[in-house]
């Protein structure tokens, strides 16, 4: 249900005002001072994390002043050269945000830490609308994170598949004299959703490829702006990566599917493989036009866990990214 005046938990506070049983009174007053210190509007106290000088968006004017709060609680401003008021949050992702800090690193620590949206929603008492949202501002931020991504010497590369949404699958379609009969096309259609994996160990790429089987074309396109000319392609026996090597001059290395062998030496990208598909059935239910947006947040989590190792600091990261992302820039 939405956070508004009519909330589930509005409803549940004005209990307090009705029952006498000390336990129940007990436990709905702690919950209330939690939510309260959760949406206490204290944003603007953490501006000072862009380290920036402000200036004014209209005119890019030094010379401004306080001009009070807005309802939401920002400090608003006015420039002495244009004359014009804006918000301080003005053009970043967290305008006109009524929910402080607190609630912002909770929902961000429990979906890196693998946590579905609506998991993450109780955690941080915000509603599920309100947690589509903020996976929307999350995605914007990572929008851009793969692309200066170079991986090492030794690459280990293959495909995944997620399926299409059941309202764009695909039927063949049998007309018989009698009635009209549907089947759903067997193994690697184009109800199935190819995507690139890739690592190095260290580090990780993701995208969509095609619906289907793999396009070599278009592997080779993601490939040439990830992989070094040094660069050993290592992977099961596929003509599309086949193609990238040579088109690339690579070496590459290959192991038979389902083998012994590729079990023994394919090990890093099948591990990468089985956690992506562990990411995507936590936030099973999504629509497949995000799923790019869902690539980037994976690769994202999977990186900086071996980057910096701490959940901590991954969560701080990343808030700090949401802080300095301008929407006006983009």
């Amino acid at each position: 249900m939405r956070q508004t005046k009519n909330s589930s938990y509005t409803k549940m506070f004005s209990v307090l005002n009705e029952t006498e049983d000390f336990f129940e009174v007990d436990i709905l007053s702690r919950i209330q001072e939690d939510y309260l210190k959760y949406h206490e509007n204290n944003l603007v106290d953490y501006m000072r994390l862009l380290n920036k000088e402000l200036l004014c968006p209209n005119c890019k004017s030094i010379e401004i002043i306080k001009y009070g709060k807005n309802k939401s609680g920002s400090i608003r401003y006015k420039c002495k050269s244009c004359g014009k008021t804006f918000s301080s949050l003005k053009d970043t992702l967290f305008f006109s945000s009524k929910i402080n800090l607190k609630a912002w690193f909770a929902f961000l620590e429990c979906i890196l830490s693998g946590s579905s949206t609506l998991e993450a929603c109780i955690v941080a008492k915000i509603s599920p609308v309100t947690g589509v949202e903020w996976m929307k501002k999350i995605f914007k931020t990572l929008n851009h994170y793969q692309e200066n991504i170079i991986l090492g010497k030794k690459v280990y590369i293959d495909e995944t598949y997620v399926h299409e949404d059941s309202s764009k699958i695909y039927f063949l379609d049998d007309i018989g004299k009698i009635k009209k009969v549907k089947k759903q096309p067997r193994g690697i259609s184009r109800n199935k959703i190819c995507i690139l994996l890739a690592t190095d160990e260290d580090k990780s790429i993701g995208y969509i490829v095609c619906h289907g089987r793999p396009q070599r074309k278009r592997i080779y396109n993601i490939c040439k702006d990830h992989l070094i000319k040094q660069s050993t392609v290592i992977g099961d026996i596929d003509n599309s990566i086949t193609y990238t090597a040579e088109k690339m001059d690579l070496k590459r290395i290959m192991y038979k599917s389902n083998t012994y062998e590729a079990y023994e030496n394919l090990e890093p990208i099948d591990q990468l493989c089985a956690r992506f598909k562990f990411f995507i059935d936590k936030h099973r239910g999504f629509k497949k036009k995000f799923l790019a947006d869902y690539i980037n947040l994976f690769i994202f989590i999977d990186n900086e866990k071996k980057i910096e190792k701490d959940l901590y600091k991954t969560t701080l990261k990343l808030l700090k990214m949401m802080f300095e992302y301008n929407k006006s820039s983009k």
